[in-house]
């Protein structure tokens, strides 16, 4: 599987979106994946994949895109 790279930037976003919900998706899970994309209208969507060495520290293997979704 080929992925695309993960900035800094996407990173620091990405391991928000990962703590609001470890408790309930990602506690005591090692490969995981997490659907997320910017809150602009239209915006492209990606799933990424990370492995999760615990709350707040996760090593992000890489992203691939997904269709966007609009929204309102």
């Amino acid at each position: 599987m080929r992925f695309l790279k993960v900035t800094e930037k996407e990173a620091a976003k990405v391991t928000h979106d990962i703590n609001n919900v470890w408790h309930k998706r990602f506690q005591g899970e090692e490969y995981c994946v997490i659907h997320t994309h910017s809150n602009d209208i239209n915006s492209l969507a990606y799933d990424y994949y990370f492995i999760n060495h615990g709350f707040d520290e996760y090593e992000f293997l890489g992203k691939r895109q997904t269709k966007a979704r609009w929204r309102k």
